[in-house]
């Protein structure tokens, strides 16, 4: 693990800042890919929308994050802006993207739904390697103590580091990432296969993500809390669950598509 990895001029380059911005490029890569072979007309739209995507999930993620840790942040209000300090949740920038997804394909006069399968994929990707590259090395969003031949010891300066010390812990965040690239995986041949309906994609990729991250909450020992409760497994049971049902209505109301 390296929460800094190399000086440019003095200027320290981090692992975390590196890896999100690695992942928001990999992504739109991706996403350009997914619509040059489903919806070519997207292509320029994603150019278009990559930055307010960016903001957007930047935004949410850090919102999130301050909104469950607000006792962290009242007494230094500064600190909500030094995001160079880590404190960014996946769950929050999810949330930021689609809502900035759902005006943009309201101001475009496209089908949201559909919309959101094509840059479904790209957004594992952006998730994949930020759990497997910025979390990482950067040392956050770890597991507990564990004997298990999985464990990992993160290195001083981290925060796995600052808990716990060189005792082995759950990697949570590479189990978490890997578990992105399954679902990415599993939704790329569904939309190469085709016979979707609109947002089945999207919506699969909700509740299979939200039930891989409320089993791993278990694992977490950095989990955010709210009432006593493990924000993370509350949240994700409630998408898991609203997704599920609006999965199970627009099957019933629409007929499938060859794309």
């Amino acid at each position: 693990m390296r929460p800094i990895l190399f000086e440019i001029f003095g200027f320290p380059v981090r692992s975390y800042g590196l890896f999100i911005a690695i992942g928001f490029m990999a992504g739109i890569w991706l996403a350009k890919w997914v619509a040059a072979r489903r919806r070519p007309a997207y292509v320029p739209l994603i150019e278009e929308f990559a930055f307010t995507a960016f903001i957007s999930a930047i935004l949410g993620a850090r919102l999130w994050e301050v909104t469950f840790t607000w006792e962290a942040y009242r007494e230094n209000l500064w600190e909500i802006f030094a995001l160079w300090h880590g404190g960014l949740s996946i769950q929050g920038a999810i949330l930021g993207g689609v809502l900035a997804a759902v005006w943009f394909a309201r101001s475009r006069k496209i089908s949201f739904w559909d919309f959101a399968d094509t840059l479904t994929p790209a957004l594992l990707l952006g998730q994949a390697v930020g759990r497997l590259g910025a979390c990482f090395l950067n040392g956050d969003a770890y597991g507990k103590p564990t004997n298990s031949i999985f464990g990992v010891v993160y290195a001083p300066g981290t925060p796995a580091y600052e808990a716990f010390g060189p005792m082995p812990l759950w990697p949570a965040e590479v189990f978490e990432g890997v578990w992105d690239l399954a679902i990415m995986g599993l939704i790329l041949w569904l939309l190469h296969r085709g016979g979707l309906r609109k947002g089945h994609a999207f919506l699969i990729f909700v509740v299979l993500y939200s039930l891989g991250r409320f089993s791993l909450e278990f694992l977490r020992a950095d989990s955010l809390m709210f009432m006593g409760v493990k924000a993370a497994q509350l949240t994700s049971l409630l998408l898991a669950a609203g997704a599920g049902v609006v999965l199970l209505l627009r099957s019933r109301q629409q007929a499938p598509l060859s794309q």
